[in-house]
């Protein structure tokens, strides 16, 4: 199960009100798939949680019987820490509707056949993802794999606005984005040259 694919594909469309994306966990060096800024939190919480050695997304399709009907319900996440493994759905609180907590019933049960532990994500504690966030923003890896930053240094010297500084490495986003965290306290933007001020383009 551990090195399965997920058993719904993430979509995006231009239209959606979710926020579907990718989050890195440091705990598992892969990013893993969330299909709402919700399941973003709760895989930054993971990988927080210290013993977390592998998380999958969308792990198994559970089939069941409610109301004299056949439902099928996807627990957004097994995680796997160093002692026992957790089965996760993730959905806020003021969302969960009757359908919804049958779906959790069906998860729970499946979970205690299996020798697993079950929780719904609903809610955070107050100032919980706060700190969280703070944290995370603090650890982000400073490396250079596409090699940028010689191309930054040498550009900047020329008085350059943000976006000219950015599309004269030929990978923009990548360099935009470079540009946005080197300069936080340690960041490399400590050796641009004094004539680069913080324009913006």
């Amino acid at each position: 199960m551990l090195t399965s694919d997920p058993m719904r594909h993430f979509t995006w469309r231009r239209d959606q009100r979710h926020r579907p994306g990718l989050q890195f966990l440091t705990s598992t060096g892969r990013h893993h798939g969330a299909e709402s800024l919700e399941e973003s939190r709760v895989l930054l919480a993971l990988d927080f949680a210290g013993d977390v050695v592998d998380v999958v997304s969308q792990p198994l399709k559970i089939s069941f019987g409610a109301c004299g009907k056949r439902r099928s319900h996807t627990p957004d996440y097994l995680a796997v820490p160093r002692r026992g493994v957790w089965l996760i759905d993730v959905r806020p609180e003021s969302l969960i509707k009757e359908s919804d907590r049958e779906s959790f019933a069906a998860a729970a049960e499946v979970a205690v056949v299996c020798g697993w532990r079950y929780v719904v994500a609903a809610r955070w504690r107050e100032h919980a993802f706060a700190g969280l966030d703070a944290m995370a923003s603090r650890r982000r890896l400073r490396s250079d794999p596409l090699g940028l930053r010689p191309v930054l240094l040498a550009e900047a010297g020329g008085g350059r606005r943000f976006g000219e500084l950015a599309a004269a490495t030929g990978c923009e986003p990548v360099a935009r984005a470079s540009c946005c965290t080197c300069c936080g306290p340690g960041g490399w933007a400590s050796t641009w040259p004094p004539c680069l001020g913080t324009a913006r383009s």
